[in-house]
């Protein structure tokens, strides 16, 4: 009898260890055969958006990289809180994983009161893609100057209109600070992503947008828009024509965007750094580069995961504080 209790009681004590041990067992054959099926990539912007064009190129170079489709799944809306919101409460599995941007990671931290997640706590980086400067696009029946268009708004103050990605968004964001540093007021008209905004603008239903020259520049070359500002301190050398903010009187204007890929916060380790290994290797093929050059940004890999993190934390101390002092009504 004694000998039986010896045994049950080893046998007990080895079925309690092992299974403490299956979750972990589990995690890392998860790590190992990870990816094993299709991964989905939320966009927070609508099609045609220029972290559309982004995300839909890095589906393409990751997925051929991890020998898996990378489904672009586009879900609009709140200035990309809905997009991230579907990121941060999905499987942290590795299968479901999102394209961050200023706005959702940023912008969005000080408009809002409340999210319905929280940035640092249900969000991880999986590494930084690029930072991207702004062009101001204007109709063709607007003024061809800025200083032109500066002049034009002071004479109709809050008629001349502009479009952006939805409130909170990125180019809602420079819109209100554009009208800030110069002194106008503008009318802001929110929609669903820049690339409807874009349609509208030329068509002649919205009078400026803040875009990325990736998407506005085709616009622009087929002569149903201009372009009349960039940020920066030099010029695009894709569009050499096009002068900086600075040059034209607005000194101390900037007006950026940036891009990481993020996933669930509790997604293990390892799936994390296959993603990231991935990213990494993405950012150096001859099509994304190419991609990326069309519209003016400069790559910010490689990165590791934590200097993802920590870049989007310095963004968000310098910017937050910023976006609040405009007390933008976003009700």
């Amino acid at each position: 009898m004694k000998t039986n209790a010896i045994y049950t009681r080893r046998t007990i004590l080895g079925v309690a260890t092992g299974a403490a041990l299956l979750p972990v067992a589990s995690i890392v054959a998860h790590a190992q055969s990870y990816p094993s099926k299709p991964i989905r990539l939320v966009v927070a912007f609508g099609t045609g958006s220029g972290n559309d064009i982004i995300g839909r190129e890095l589906a393409r170079s990751m997925g051929d990289i991890l020998g898996q489709s990378i489904v672009v799944e586009n879900r609009t809306g709140g200035g990309g809180s809905i997009g991230t919101d579907a990121v941060a409460r999905a499987a942290p599995d590795g299968y479901t994983i999102g394209l961050g941007t200023s706005s959702q990671l940023v912008m969005n931290v000080g408009l809002y009161k409340t999210l319905p997640f929280d940035v640092e706590r249900d969000l991880r980086s999986i590494g930084l893609v690029a930072h991207t400067p702004l062009v101001l696009v204007a109709g063709n029946d607007m003024p061809k100057t800025l200083q032109g268009l500066i002049a034009h708004a002071k004479a109709n103050p809050g008629k001349v209109t502009y479009g952006s990605g939805g409130t909170g968004s990125i180019s809602h964001i420079v819109g209100e600070a554009f009208a800030k540093a110069a002194d106008i007021s503008l009318l802001h008209i929110p929609y669903k992503g820049n690339g409807p905004a874009l349609i509208d603008l030329s068509g002649g239903h919205v009078n400026l947008l803040f875009d990325g020259f990736i998407s506005a520049g085709p616009i622009a070359q087929q002569g149903r828009a201009q372009l009349l500002a960039v940020s920066g301190q030099k010029r695009s050398v894709a569009y050499p024509n096009v002068p900086t903010f600075a040059e034209q009187g607005l000194v101390n204007y900037e007006a950026t965007t940036w891009n990481n890929l993020i996933a669930p916060a509790k997604t293990p380790s390892e799936v994390l750094e296959k993603l990231n290994a991935a990213l990494n290797k993405a950012l150096t093929l001859p099509a994304l580069k190419d991609r990326l050059a069309q519209g003016a940004s400069q790559s910010l890999g490689p990165s590791t995961p934590e200097q993802a993190d920590a870049y989007g934390q310095a963004q968000r101390a310098r910017w937050v504080p910023f976006i609040r002092a405009l007390q933008l009504d976003v009700s």
